[in-house]
């Protein structure tokens, strides 16, 4: 009889504990959800006072880098055909000295699958004060012959070329827009 007891004791105590850490997990929840929105503003705060990575980078060389790894990765994994494409650029016309360094430092830039709008968007003012117009013309078309290395550019790699385009182009004299003039 006593070992029946204290193992009704056992399990009345373990019952305990598990409703209690599920009362514990529920309160945290509610708390986690009710300050959502503080969290938000705080790291908009911060956005807003010391920017994204990407609106960090000063190198045009180097956000031209991004910007050709970006467009590969935002379909499938690069092959190894885009990635020579790739170091081509990078040692001619854009002479880094120390390329495996540069192309390291610009992967970690980029995401997987990620929209490449949303890399190209925060580079387009560096783009346009660093970058002549003919300099910017030749980026689009080492982005386009850098989609194009493996397989025609997809249309969502077309699409995000034309508007990089678009904007890196918006408001100079005798430029043609629009993707039909890719």
């Amino acid at each position: 009889m006593p070992l029946l007891l204290g193992l009704l004791g056992l399990l009345a105590a373990g019952l305990f504990w598990v409703l209690y850490m599920h009362r514990t997990v529920k309160g945290l929840q509610e708390v986690d959800r009710d300050t959502k929105g503080v969290q938000r503003r705080a790291v908009s705060a911060i956005r807003n006072i010391v920017g994204t990575p990407l609106e960090r980078v000063r190198d045009a060389r180097l956000a031209a880098v991004i910007l050709m790894i970006q467009i590969v990765r935002t379909g499938s994994p690069v092959t190894a055909s885009e990635k020579t494409k790739i170091l081509e650029f990078m040692e001619d016309p854009l002479a880094f000295e120390n390329i495996s360094a540069a192309f390291e430092q610009a992967w970690g830039y980029t995401q997987q699958r990620f929209p490449f709008s949303q890399v190209s968007d925060p580079l387009i003012p560096l783009l346009r004060s660093r970058l002549s117009v003919d300099e910017r013309m030749e980026l689009i078309t080492m982005l386009t012959q850098v989609a194009s290395a493996h397989s025609a550019p997809s249309e969502l790699q077309r699409e995000g070329i034309a508007r990089l385009k678009n904007r890196m182009l918006a408001g100079e004299k005798g430029t043609s827009r629009g993707a039909a003039a890719m």
